[in-house]
């Protein structure tokens, strides 16, 4: 169990003795049963319990205490994952392989990583005091998306938790006016922007279309980006603070994931190639290896190098980058912890980036990127016209295949584009590759 079930009223009262010490909040919950509450509160009989008791009052003191229990040295490490979604479930599957205490911080009880880590607190990403309290007695704390609280991982920090990336690289990546900044002033190849405030500023603008409208803050999986190929489009754009990016003559788009450990050595995965849902703008598939010469894939190996050294943080990052007509590597974007691009590596590499990143965090040595056979990944998205309770129609069919691996993420709920789930192909054979592509896509359905 994730956190600890008290059966009923009269089995708490009889510990009342235990309860000394607890805090309104919890006493409250007792005389009212409401049980659940009460559950996401206490870690009776845990040596995390204390750690609970200050997270709960510090919801209602705005000077919260340190907890004065100490950790045995002999204490497996605790880390803590800030978001509990598909990514962070798969990083808790890896984390079965380790000795570690996970701790899981999201809004949603249902998430789909709640029932996997050791402790689940539900509370808000964003909010500083819940992401302070959260992290206060943790050895370390990780990401899974970059909508969190910086200031509160830089006050941790500050403290001595170990922050995975750093605040410094989230609050770089996390930010797309600062994000391309970044990249101008550490001479990282990226296509050419202009920053627009509002739409008035890009109807100024208007003679550097066709480009990319991104806000600034706050896209996330296809959200946040407009298209705009002409001045008519203008209306589609953000009237807010964003980037307007030259629109690329793509040949390919592709991702490069890089581990960097507290030594600054450095694991670099196979580039993959990445072909988008150009209605959703999210990944439809991939192939890995990417099918490029060798000459791209090293100048996109050391570009990537290049940034994430530039960044000066240990961590998982995914530099998604295009490459044009004429053979030139741009960089799109970043992303500071695991990624969409990299669920392959689970079967198809040696080391997945999710035990790459365990690695990092726990001190262990960088993994093997190397791959095992050339693999692909279908994404399952929601259809279009569906919403409700999750039916997966095709199932049977696409496991009778062979080499094939599925993954559903736990989501009871579907609605159009909605990630569900992804499925792994490997296959020595490229061909092979894409024609299973096709056949999961035309006969794997998520519907309601």
């Amino acid at each position: 169990m994730y956190y600890e079930t008290i059966p009923s009223l009269n089995d708490a009262q009889k510990r009342q003795q235990q309860f000394r010490g607890w805090s309104r909040a919890k006493k409250k919950a007792i005389i009212k049963q409401n049980f659940h509450k009460l559950q996401l509160l206490s870690q009776c009989q845990n040596m995390s319990h204390s750690k609970y008791k200050d997270f709960d009052s510090a919801q209602s003191s705005s000077s919260p205490q340190q907890s004065s229990v100490a950790k045995s040295p002999s204490a497996p490490l605790r880390v803590g994952i800030l978001g509990g979604g598909q990514l962070g479930r798969m990083l808790l599957q890896a984390a079965a392989n380790y000795v570690v205490e996970t701790f899981v911080l999201e809004n949603d009880e249902h998430c789909p990583a709640a029932h996997l880590c050791h402790h689940f607190i539900k509370g808000d990403i964003k909010d500083f005091e819940t992401v302070y309290n959260f992290g206060k007695n943790l050895d370390a704390v990780t990401i899974e998306i970059e909508a969190v609280n910086i200031e509160a991982l830089e006050k941790l920090e500050s403290e001595g938790l170990k922050v995975y990336p750093k605040p410094s690289a989230i609050k770089t990546i996390k930010n797309k006016i600062r994000q391309k900044e970044f990249y101008a002033s550490n001479q990282i190849p990226s296509p050419e922007f202009i920053i627009t405030e509002n739409i008035e500023a890009l109807k100024k603008n208007a003679g550097f279309l066709p480009a990319v409208h991104k806000i600034g803050e706050g896209g996330y999986d296809g959200k946040g980006v407009q298209v705009l190929r002409d001045e008519s489009k203008i209306a589609k754009a953000f009237d807010a603070p964003s980037v307007l990016e030259k629109m690329v003559d793509i040949q390919k788009e592709i991702a490069v994931i890089v581990a960097m450990n507290n030594k600054k050595e450095t694991a670099v995965y196979p580039a993959t190639e990445m072909v988008f849902n150009p209605e959703l703008n999210l990944l439809d598939y991939q192939i890995s290896p990417a099918e490029l010469s060798s000459t791209i894939v090293e100048e996109a190996k050391q570009i990537s190098l290049q940034l994430v050294k530039s960044f000066d943080s240990p961590g998982l990052f995914a530099i998604e980058m295009f490459v044009d007509k004429n053979n030139k590597v741009l960089v799109n974007e970043t992303a500071p912890r695991v990624h969409n691009s990299g669920h392959h590596t689970i079967e198809a590499n040696y080391c997945s980036q999710y035990d790459m990143l365990w690695r990092i965090m726990l001190g262990y040595p960088l993994g093997n990127t190397e791959a095992i056979l050339p693999s692909s990944i279908v994404n399952l998205l929601g259809e279009e016209g569906y919403s409700g309770p999750a039916k997966y129609n095709g199932l049977d069919e696409v496991l009778s295949m062979k080499n094939i691996f599925v993954h559903l993420y736990g989501k009871t709920q579907t609605k159009p584009g909605r990630k569900m789930g992804h499925v792994t192909i490997m296959s020595a054979d490229r061909n092979d590759l894409i024609e299973k592509v096709n056949r999961i896509k035309e006969c794997l359905k998520v519907v309601s």
